[in-house]
């Protein structure tokens, strides 16, 4: 039951995320509103996985996950808990791209050394 209040907490804070992005950025860059979307739209997507999809329960200390959503009924639970590991490695590489993004802010416009140049 918690994950499902999470669920329903998290989306309208998702909702406010994506207005501010949209309509509360204009001195950002290009580079940088793309990464903060990216990021958002990652979070969302998984917050829906795990709150309504997979809805997975650690069984500590053993090393045990107990899959009890829908996804986990669909898909098995093998093939629901290695798109959980897609979702945790690719957060970082989302992390990694804005954190890019944001020290490439302070070199010179015309360097050589940033990238990309959208």
């Amino acid at each position: 039951r918690y994950q499902h209040a999470y669920g329903l907490c998290i989306i309208p804070i998702h909702i406010i995320a994506y207005y501010l992005l949209f309509f509360h950025t204009n001195r950002w860059t290009r580079a940088i509103k793309i990464g903060y979307l990216l990021n958002q739209t990652f979070m969302f997507t998984h917050d829906i996985w795990t709150c309504f999809l997979f809805r997975g329960y650690p069984l500590l200390p053993y090393p045990i996950i107990l899959c009890s959503g829908l996804a986990c009924h669909w898909i098995g639970p093998h093939k629901s808990l290695a798109v959980e590991h897609v979702f945790m490695v690719h957060a970082i590489v989302i992390l990694l791209f804005s954190l890019l993004m944001m020290h490439q802010q302070i070199l010179p416009p015309n360097s050589s050394l940033i990238f990309p140049t959208w």
